[in-house]
């Protein structure tokens, strides 16, 4: 939901002050108290919620809590929530590059070994239900030591990280704002992570023209390109990796595979990038992308999106010149 709101010299900052209130009335934690140790209404309605037909995932932000012992519980609660009703999870977790904050990464972990991986996964091994984390700056502060950790510790589970980098550049690292270099790179380095330890990591976009937000497109294509220069990684041994005995370039995958694995379709479900004989009807066609790497570099706007063999949606360009 958004608002737009007036900011002139007539009403000044007034619509903005209760725009902003609301916003802050509204984007509230499990927890009414600090001191609270059982959730207020807002879980109760969560819950509810997770009860009407169709609804199959339910997340929370645990960061807003107001303690660290809140924000596992939030986590205890969410996972508890998802696993009587066999929904996925859907976290933002971790959102910060404090080096003083405990990663909320573990709870996440040990909860889901508390109820056990079985609980997640079914008989013959084939995830059915997934838990995606998103942004987690707070591990680009992790040392070598504690990625491999963090791999060996996921190696099992179906968690997917995302990171959400137009969100994440816009919003961390404002204190360094006066340092030589200014902020980071405060978002999940996906190449990196995958050659180096393994771990895949989706990217998306979060919500578009908000204060998390203001700038970017809707779409993901354009993650690839920001990407590039983003990673430092314009080579074709990276663009055109070689993961599980086929070329696929990280960036795409990040934006397609991954994100569809992320969103809990099932991992035997799209294992190729491009489409052969006998793969469901489902692609996108990039008009005058003659390779991946120009996909990924420069990706076309002109494209046609095909959904069960059917074409729905097509986009295309027009050039004219002026006659003088």
């Amino acid at each position: 939901m958004r608002a737009h709101v007036e900011v002139d010299k007539i009403v000044g900052f007034s619509c903005l002050d209760v725009a902003q209130a609301l916003q802050r009335k509204f984007e509230k934690p499990l927890f009414d108290a600090p001191g609270d140790t059982q959730p207020g209404r807002n879980f109760t309605l969560l819950h509810e919620a997770l009860k009407r037909d169709g609804i199959n995932v339910i997340g929370s932000a645990p960061y807003v809590e107001a303690t660290l012992e809140q924000a596992k519980m939030n986590i205890a609660l969410i996972m508890d929530a998802a696993y009587g009703s066999g929904a996925h999870v859907d976290f933002h977790l971790d959102y910060n590059l404090d080096p003083s904050l405990e990663p909320l990464i573990y709870e996440v972990i040990s909860q889901v070994k508390q109820v056990g991986v079985e609980g997640w996964i079914d008989t013959n091994g084939q995830t059915y239900r997934r838990i995606t984390i998103g942004h987690a700056t707070r591990l680009q502060l992790f040392d070598q030591e504690e990625w491999q950790r963090l791999a060996e510790a996921i190696k099992d589970l179906p968690i997917t990280f995302v990171g959400l980098p137009q969100s994440d550049l816009y919003m961390q690292g404002r204190g360094d704002y006066e340092k030589p270099l200014g902020a980071p790179r405060s978002t999940l380095r996906v190449p990196y992570l995958l050659n180096k330890y393994g771990i895949e990591v989706a990217m998306s976009i979060n919500n578009i023209q908000n204060a998390f937000t203001p700038q970017g497109s809707l779409d993901p294509l354009t993650l690839c390109s920001l990407g590039v220069a983003l990673f430092q990684t314009a080579a074709p041994s990276d663009i055109e990796a070689l993961i599980v005995g086929y070329l696929l370039p990280y960036a795409q995958r990040s934006v397609t595979l991954t994100s569809k694995l992320a969103l809990g379709v099932g991992e035997s479900d799209g294992k190729r990038l491009f489409p052969v004989s006998g793969d469901a009807a489902d692609f996108v066609i990039l008009h005058g992308a003659h390779s991946t790497q120009s996909a990924v570099l420069h990706p076309s706007f002109d494209r046609t999106v095909i959904r069960a063999g059917v074409v729905v949606s097509r986009k295309r360009s027009s050039t004219w010149l002026l006659d003088d």
